[in-house]
C-alpha cells in the first residue's frame, strides 16, 4: 500500500482511541491533586513526578517553584526523590539540605531550599513505583503526614497512571506507523499487533483495541455500523469505570 494510505490510517487509529488517549483530564487532575494536598498539609509546595525508566519527569506542582519544577528531569541516581522512587520507601526528613542524597542544585533553581520534605512513592494496583509525592515545609506532624500522604499517594496513582498510559500508547501507535512504511503494509494492523508482541508494557492493551479497530475498518458498512455501536458502549464503560 502507498504511503499516503498509511498515512489515512493513522490519524484514523487515533481518532478511534481519542477517549482513551486524552491525557488533559488526567493532567488537570495532577494539577488539582498537587492543589488540594499542599493545602490540606498546610504545606508550602507539593509536586507529582512519574517515572520513567530510569528517569523522574515532573509533571504538575503548586506552591513555591511550582513553575519551575513542572518539565524538570532528574535521573534516579539524584535526590531523595530518587531514592524513594528506587527503594519504594516514603521518607520524611527534617533539614533535607544536610542529607547527602539532596539535590541542591535543583532546589536552588527553583528558589526555594526547604527546610522537610516529605516523599511518598506512587505505586500501581501491582505495587510497582510509577511516580512519587513531594511535599515540602508541611505543618502537619510527622505521623499524621505519612497517614494522609500515603492517601493522596493512592489518589495521584489514579490520574498518574491513565496519563503515562496514554503518552506511551500514543507513541506506540506512532512507531507502528512507521514500521508500517518500512514494511510496505497494506494496513496498520499487523504493525499495531507486532509492537503489541515486542513490549511488556501494561498499557499494550490500548494497541491491541487500536489493530482491531483498524481491521474493524476493512468490513462491509452494515458490520462496521453494528461494531462502533458495540465498541461506543465498551468504552462509555471503559470511562465510567475509570473516572469513578
Amino acid at each position: 500500500m502507498r504511503r499516503r494510505d498509511l498515512l489515512a490510517q493513522l490519524p484514523e487509529a487515533l481518532v478511534d482511541l481519542d477517549p482513551l488517549l486524552d491525557p488533559h483530564p488526567w493532567r488537570a487532575q495532577l494539577d488539582d491533586l498537587c492543589a488540594a494536598a499542599r493545602s490540606a498539609f498546610g504545606a508550602a509546595a507539593c509536586s507529582i513526578a512519574e517515572l520513567v525508566g530510569e528517569q523522574l519527569r515532573y509533571l504538575a506542582a503548586a506552591g513555591t517553584g511550582a513553575a519551575t519544577i513542572v518539565g524538570t528531569e532528574l535521573p534516579v541516581t539524584r535526590g531523595i526523590g530518587g531514592f524513594v522512587a528506587v527503594t519504594g520507601q516514603a521518607l520524611a526528613i527534617d533539614q533535607p539540605a544536610a542529607d547527602a542524597r539532596f539535590a541542591r542544585d535543583v532546589a536552588e533553581r527553583t528558589g526555594y531550599v526547604p527546610d522537610t520534605m516529605l516523599v511518598l512513592p506512587v505505586t500501581s494496583e501491582r505495587g510497582d513505583v510509577v511516580g512519587i509525592l513531594t511535599v515540602l515545609d508541611r505543618t502537619t506532624t510527622t505521623t499524621g503526614a505519612l497517614e494522609l500522604g500515603s492517601a493522596f499517594a493512592t489518589l495521584a496513582a489514579h490520574a498518574l497512571i491513565p496519563l503515562t498510559d496514554a503518552i506511551r500508547t500514543s507513541q506506540l501507535v506512532l512507531d507502528a506507523f512507521v514500521d508500517a512504511v518500512v514494511r510496505r503494509d497494506d494496513t496498520l494492523a499487523p504493525a499495531l499487533r507486532r509492537a503489541v508482541a515486542g513490549t511488556a508494557r501494561p498499557d499494550v492493551e490500548l494497541a491491541g483495541i487500536a489493530a482491531a479497530l483498524n481491521v474493524v475498518r476493512q468490513a462491509d458498512p452494515a458490520t462496521r455500523q453494528r461494531l462502533r455501536a458495540l465498541i461506543d458502549e465498551l468504552v462509555d464503560l471503559s470511562l465510567g469505570r475509570r473516572r469513578r
